[in-house]
């Protein structure tokens, strides 16, 4: 009798190549799991909808625990609303992180843009259910 099938083993994340976290799902997301380990990497929205977070994946899967709204390649991954479906090894290094960004934007100033869009559309809304006052 084996006992395989009686434990699941925790995924392995390495950053470029040197194994730095054992993702054994205290973290809610691969993202947390790198900040516990004081690993930068830019995040603005932490649901998956702005990019910002964007990884290139060398090898392994994730699995998304939020469908994200981000366009990504097949080589990336988005850490604030993923976890580590097996071994992991990312584009990172403790000592800096390496952003992938397909359009080249500037990820704060599209999150400006975006919030400024939010606080307009905040106005309007207050503005219609308060009748313009």
């Amino acid at each position: 009798m084996t006992y395989k099938h009686f434990f699941i083993t925790a995924p392995i994340v390495s950053l470029k190549g040197q194994p730095a976290i054992l993702f054994d799902g205290k973290q809610a997301t691969l993202l947390e799991a790198l900040e516990d380990k004081k690993v930068k990497v830019f995040s603005e929205c932490r649901n998956g909808f702005c990019g910002a977070c964007k990884t290139k994946v060398i090898s392994g899967e994730v699995t998304y625990t939020k469908q994200p709204l981000a366009e990504l390649e097949q080589n990336e991954c988005l850490p604030c609303c993923c976890i580590p479906k097996t071994d992991l090894n990312l584009s990172l290094s403790k000592d800096d992180s390496e952003q992938v960004s397909a359009s080249k934007v500037n990820p704060t100033q599209s999150m400006t843009n975006k919030s400024q869009q939010g606080v307009e559309m905040a106005f309007l809304l207050d503005d219609a259910i308060l009748g313009g006052n």
